[in-house]
């Protein structure tokens, strides 16, 4: 079981002036080919950091609040996207805050975040909760079977995409690289 990551951590490491893997050609393809473009539908961006995948996502149609446990990376995602017309960032914590004030969405994404979460199931309630009829839950991660030993923790395990593809009227998973792949599970 992985430990949970204290949110001043990942405050350190934004404030650091680090990054997470942008958003690759690879990803925005697939996105468009198998979720579509959002003609004005509405997206939850989790696990946002500075908010290049919510920026991809208003790129393609979709009206997009990103949401982060780090303040230090909303800081940045506003700074970066403040003139993008339906783009808005808040701050988060997916686990530790409540999501009764979200509303419901067409799409909810969590790139580069999933294996994060500790507490999977209560997690998966809560995205399942909050997507409209018909719905997409979008995931980006890499597997940890794929990375080297030492970057494992970063991935999911077998057990992990098991519990994460149940209880879906679809699931399709596509290979994006050699170490990541993409999810779309439908409601």
């Amino acid at each position: 079981m992985r430990e949970p990551v204290d949110v001043s951590a990942w405050d350190a490491y934004y404030a650091a002036g680090r990054w997470f893997r942008p958003v690759m050609e690879e990803e925005r393809e697939l996105f468009r080919r198998v979720v579509g473009h959002g003609s004005g539908r509405s997206a939850l961006d989790v696990g946002c950091g500075t908010g290049g995948f919510a920026k991809f996502l208003t790129e393609v149609g979709y009206r997009v609040r990103g949401v982060d446990c780090s303040s230090e990376a909303i800081e940045r995602a506003r700074s970066n996207f403040s003139d993008i017309d339906g783009l808005h960032f808040a701050c988060l914590n997916a686990e530790g805050d409540g999501w009764e004030g979200l509303s419901a969405y067409d799409v909810i994404s969590a790139r580069l975040t999933y294996a994060f979460i500790e507490r999977k199931s209560e997690f998966l309630k809560d995205i399942r909760d909050h997507l409209n009829p018909g719905g997409v839950f979008h995931v980006m991660t890499p597997l940890s079977s794929r990375l080297p030993e030492n970057r494992s923790g970063i991935g999911i395990t077998a057990v992990e995409v098991e519990e994460l593809c149940q209880g879906w009227n679809s699931v399709h998973e596509y290979a994006l690289d050699a170490a990541h792949v993409a999810y779309t599970l439908t409601v």
